[in-house]
């Protein structure tokens, strides 16, 4: 729409604007104003499950693909952890993907600090871009991996690289490493449950390997990665592949729950589904 608008201006025999022109250039600048506002406005995203495991009711938020400085900017990273905290949560999730190539050292370490001095337990897992397997598309790393640890666990953050932690009598968390990790991603064989009488919460960034969990005794999933696509419609075509966005059910009742993530990738832009962090409320079966 606007490549024909510019060429009907431009055209010496017909400079007068149409209808069509008019509406296409609102529908544009409409299109643009919602794609970076949608952008902006990171919402809720309430969830419940049950399980005859659970003995007791269990509420944690689960946030991936922050992207700050990259796709996300600081300000309203600050107001989702503010929201995050609103919700009272018993521990929580951060999901991968925190920080990316163009976060700054800056930037990085003030993200990791809005979690600090905190009563409600942090932990997080490693995404893709945490590595900064490419840094090169954004002039040379900005900081090391060395870095990024001591940010996080300088601020109580604990990080769970293929371990299991236990939340409760009746709940533990299996925090996995990323896929792009290769041989330095466990197995499904190497991971023995420590209690497997418990509902078993599995944090994966990428929800590709739900069969493999499925074999250490996961019930509910948690994976982001995909921004649910970001730009319509890529949603729809991505989900003719994969698990995008939204609940998953497997065999014996396993559930997938795929975030669309609290931000988009690399430009600040989205016309597909919301900026969400998931609440989740866990409550055993009546």
């Amino acid at each position: 729409d606007i490549c024909y608008t510019v060429f009907k201006a431009a055209k010496k025999t017909d400079r007068r604007f149409s209808h069509y022109q008019i509406m296409s250039l609102i529908f544009c600048i409409l299109f643009f104003a919602y794609g970076t506002v949608n952008m902006q406005i990171i919402r809720p995203n309430y969830h419940t499950y049950t399980s005859e495991k659970l003995k007791e009711e269990h509420k944690f938020v689960f946030v991936s693909d922050i992207h700050v400085g990259g796709g996300q900017n600081f300000s309203t990273v600050e107001k989702m952890v503010e929201n995050i905290y609103a919700q009272s949560p018993d521990f929580i999730i951060l999901g991968g993907d925190v920080t990316d190539d163009f976060t700054t050292k800056e930037e990085m370490s003030e993200t990791y600090a809005l979690f600090k001095d905190s009563d409600i337990p942090v932990y997080f897992i490693y995404g893709n871009h945490e590595v900064q397997q490419h840094p090169e598309y954004s002039g040379g790393a900005n900081f090391s991996q060395d870095e990024i640890r001591e940010a996080i666990e300088s601020n109580g953050i604990e990080i769970l690289v293929d371990e299991f932690e236990e939340i409760s009598d009746d709940l533990i968390l299996l925090g996995r490493n990323d896929v792009t990790a290769g041989e330095n991603r466990l197995s499904a064989e190497e991971l023995k449950n420590p209690s497997p009488e418990k509902y078993l919460v599995t944090a994966d960034h990428q929800p590709i390997d739900i069969k493999e969990n499925i074999k250490t005794g996961t019930d509910l999933q948690v994976s982001g990665h995909t921004h649910a696509g970001q730009l319509f419609p890529l949603r729809l075509l991505y989900s003719l592949l994969a698990p995008v966005y939204g609940d998953y059910e497997y065999d014996g009742g396993v559930i997938m729950n795929v975030s669309s993530g609290s931000c988009g990738w690399r430009e600040p832009f989205r016309t597909d589904s919301h900026c969400h962090f998931e609440v989740i409320e866990l409550k055993p079966a009546e």
